[in-house]
């Protein structure tokens, strides 16, 4: 495959992601950014709404909002900051994640069987790969 066509596959797959990611979501009763605001938390560990806007591209109201709701669907708690006791953190609760882990391990399991006759030097470049693609990705969202 020439570089371009490696691109406009992860484009292609792309797609497909944020397609699953949706039916994931309504499956959970939530839109896809709490559900990327939970795979954040569970990702980076507890935030305070203000981080979660930053690292989700929202302003704070809106933040606070989806705070609220997931709150509400019994998704997050909010804690006190063991730093700053003024602060409240939000933390994924462990059962929503344990749910939304069931939902994805089929898709998970099945990506892994791909990969199970592949040598380990050739992981090594792929995960270099994804994160150094993740990075430029992170920078470009930065940029808009």
């Amino acid at each position: 495959m020439e570089p371009e066509e490696v691109v406009a596959a992860l484009a292609a797959w792309s797609v497909r992601l944020v397609q699953f990611n949706g039916l994931v979501a309504d499956r959970l009763g939530v839109g896809t950014t709490e559900l990327q605001c939970l795979y954040e938390l569970a990702q980076h560990g507890p935030a305070t709404p203000g981080a979660l806007a930053a690292r989700l591209n929202l302003t704070t109201g809106s933040a606070s909002r989806m705070v609220e709701r997931l709150h509400a669907g019994g998704h997050v708690r909010r804690v006190p900051d063991p730093a700053d006791r003024r602060r409240v953190l939000v933390e994924p609760e462990p059962a929503s994640l344990a749910r939304i882990g069931a939902v994805y391990e089929p898709l998970n399991a099945r990506l892994a069987a791909l990969l199970t006759d592949v040598d380990e030097a050739w992981l090594d470049r792929m995960g270099a790969f994804l994160v150094a693609a993740e990075e430029r990705t992170d920078d470009l969202i930065r940029e808009l």
